[in-house]
């Protein structure tokens, strides 16, 4: 059990290659190996054994579009010599997080990033802590689904594996970010009502509009992954502003900083959200 204040410490890198590269189809892994090589934090947050580990790590961005290889893509992806990417990784911990074990940097130049030099050009750190999440009722709230998304239903027992969809369906959204959310939440905050909330975020959160699309991506040279991108928009004008609405909102500003469905800390289910008022 978790007492006191808990924090979500999210850390955006923007970075400049010095050389043109070719990089994993999957860019996370760029991601990744730039916070193991100076961010103590991270080195030891990635190795717990938890499922639901208290890192997730985005893909690498250009502009605003994250970066990755699909099925029926044939070129290879590359880092640009002098363009700017950048990623994010969200850490959560017990108390504040120093900036020394968050980023030690004795250069702004890393060397070998999958075989080029990089410049560190900007480093931003946010904290929030746990009570901060959520946000006024809006009239509606759009989500984007900017990295492959992965839903699963529970699997009951060895006859009924956990089938994937391929559409954000809300009660599957809520129910992960549940699991996540009681597995780092102080005590105080624990979502006890699990049931009842993920079946009524059925009815609440209601589809207005959307643009969802399947998407195979290529992980390494052995593995393809399938999941959703695109976006929703959810009507809630005619929603109460209860406590339940309130908590439900609560997890899905949480899930901007975490993602959502599975392997969020290998950069999957990464979303925004924008409320409209």
């Amino acid at each position: 059990m978790l007492y006191g204040k808990r924090f979500v410490t999210r850390i955006t890198i923007t970075f400049m290659p010095l050389r043109r590269v070719v990089i994993p189809p999957f860019t996370a892994k760029v991601s990744k190996t730039i916070l193991y090589m100076f961010s103590e934090l991270y080195r030891k947050m990635s190795e717990c054994e938890n499922t639901f580990k208290p890192i997730a790590v985005t893909p690498l961005y250009r502009g605003e579009r994250a970066l990755f290889k699909t099925k029926k893509s044939h070129e290879l992806m590359l880092l640009e010599e002098g363009v700017y990417y950048r990623f994010s990784a969200s850490i959560i911990t017990d108390e504040a997080t120093t900036v020394n074990e968050l980023i030690s940097l004795s250069s702004p130049i890393v060397e070998d990033v999958f075989g080029t030099p990089i410049s560190i050009e900007c480093v931003n750190i946010e904290v929030r802590d746990f009570e901060s999440f959520g946000f006024n009722k809006p009239s509606a709230i759009k989500i984007s689904f900017e990295t492959p998304v992965l839903l699963q239903l529970p699997s009951k027992n060895r006859y009924m594996s956990g089938r994937h969809f391929l559409f954000p369906i809300p009660s599957l959204m809520i129910g992960s970010l549940i699991e996540h959310w009681n597995r780092h939440c102080p005590s105080h905050m624990l979502v006890k009502n699990t049931y009842y909330l993920t079946v009524y975020s059925n009815y609440v959160l209601r589809e207005a509009d959307f643009e969802i699309r399947p998407v195979t991506v290529i992980y390494d040279e052995t593995r393809l992954v399938r999941g959703f991108l695109g976006w929703v928009l959810y009507d809630l004008k005619a929603s109460r502003n209860t406590h339940s609405l309130r908590k439900i909102l609560a997890l899905l500003d949480y899930a901007q900083y975490v993602g959502v469905g599975r392997s969020r800390a290998a950069g999957f289910g990464q979303i925004k959200i924008k409320p409209y008022y």
